[in-house]
């Protein structure tokens, strides 16, 4: 193991060993992850559901023209024109498979929102958890400014420490 290693392993077990020593920061800590979390899974929310409405689009306009060309594979079959028959058969064909490829897109897009609503209520039950867990200890008594002040120099105080410890190295 390099020094690099060390070092970010001697680091790694102070911030533990703080955050258990202080479950306020770490609480808060939580929180501000979770927070991240909702805003980044919000934001993927929204964007597949534009993908799903754009996609929904694309299916109407394509069974548009399907309609389309059944109509002109029926003119050409009543006209008896051969050579227009095949073609709007290829074509009425070519615009299934796209629309059977845009329901498929669409089916997964549902499916992944799905999941990410269901992630969503799970980031949320979360952080009501943490912020009740928060309000429920006993040093919660004090202001959110009191606290943070508080927090703000044992954060101080503690990396103080960890340039001297790491001085020593």
């Amino acid at each position: 193991m390099g020094w690099w290693d060390e070092l970010e392993a001697s680091l790694t077990a102070r911030l533990d060993d703080f955050l258990r020593a202080n479950p306020d920061v770490a609480a808060e800590m939580e929180r501000d992850t979770l927070a991240e979390q909702e805003t980044q899974t919000r934001q993927l929310l929204q964007q597949l559901r534009g993908e799903a409405q754009k996609l929904e689009q694309k299916i109407l306009a394509t069974g548009e023209q399907i309609r389309l060309w059944h109509g002109r594979l029926k003119l050409a079959e009543q006209a008896g024109r051969q050579d227009l028959i095949q073609a709007a058969k290829v074509r009425q064909g070519m615009f299934m498979t796209q629309g059977n490829q845009y329901w498929a897109e669409l089916t997964v897009a549902k499916k992944r929102i799905q999941q990410l609503e269901t992630l969503l209520a799970q980031i949320q039950s979360k952080r009501q958890q943490v912020q009740s867990q928060t309000h429920a200890s006993p040093g919660h008594r004090t202001s959110e400014g009191v606290e943070r002040e508080f927090r703000h120099l044992e954060l101080e105080k503690e990396f103080e420490q960890l340039k001297r410890d790491m001085g020593r190295i």
